[in-house]
């Protein structure tokens, strides 16, 4: 049996995850953890898991395997590198965590002999959406590109951790440096850039599309999620495929799906 302690247990995402970890025949919940101002905190979520304040994190982690942090970014950063010590490996899914504070946990991880894995998404289709993005990208390397993306109204990042690695992987393919991020009044056209833009409205799970256009067409490729379950199915996947790992090394979704 893999134990699992789960940060933002009670948020959108962390709600769903728990609920897969409780229902799972191979995983145990054995803690829950929420902000010091969640209405949750002392609450009873399943038989024996109460929802405790992140003080409490390291003694959670006296009886876990892993570690999944489903936060937010700023939380995520003060928490997640200070993991390792406890010999735990760890699940980070939360996005736009500092890089300084991504860098602390690589460094623990190499230091305790633990391991983790870092994602900005954990469907498997958005993996492979990656990569066909980066071919497109190859093969129409004189077509002007935009990313837009659509996430529920409460999403603090924008644009989306997704949206942002797809920026990163394209830049990597073609060069281009400048990224403009949604645009207003008068523009005069555009140079060789990458644009991007957010929508934050209702419930929506998270919808990303590439366009690329020239030559008098165009071509989109576009992944939605029409639910938390299948990001929910790929952290399971990830908490599976780093329990018992000791290589002081960081790993990302890519080496989970054998992609």
């Amino acid at each position: 049996m893999i134990r699992v302690v789960v940060g933002g247990a009670t948020g959108r995402m962390g709600g769903v995850v728990c609920n897969m970890i409780h229902s799972s025949d191979d995983l145990e919940l054995v803690g829950a953890v929420a902000a010091p101002f969640e209405s949750t905190i002392g609450s009873e979520i399943y038989p024996g898991v109460i929802v405790m304040t992140p003080d409490k994190i390291p003694e959670l982690l006296k009886n876990a395997d892993v570690y999944v942090d489903l936060t937010a970014p700023q939380a995520a950063a003060e928490t997640v590198p200070t993991i390792p010590k406890n010999g735990v490996a760890v699940v980070l899914g939360t996005t736009a965590v500092p890089q300084a504070a991504q860098d602390k946990l690589a460094e623990n991880v190499s230091k305790y002999g633990t391991s983790a894995i870092v994602t900005s998404n954990f469907a498997i289709g958005v993996n492979v959406f990656w990569i066909i993005a980066e071919q497109m990208a190859k093969m129409l390397k004189d077509y002007d590109i935009e990313i837009i993306e659509s996430h529920h109204s409460a999403k603090r990042d924008s644009p989306s951790g997704t949206a942002a690695e797809t920026v990163k992987r394209i830049q990597k393919v073609t060069g281009i440096e400048n990224v403009v991020y949604g645009r207003s009044g008068v523009t005069e056209g555009r140079g060789r850039e990458i644009g991007v833009h957010s929508i934050r409205a209702g419930d929506l799970v998270g919808d990303h599309t590439v366009m690329f256009a020239g030559n008098m067409e165009s071509l989109s490729l576009t992944h939605t999620a029409v639910s938390r379950d299948v990001l929910a199915r790929g952290c399971l996947a990830c908490i599976r495929w780093i329990s018992g790992k000791k290589d002081g090394k960081v790993h990302n979704m890519k080496e989970v799906l054998g992609l």
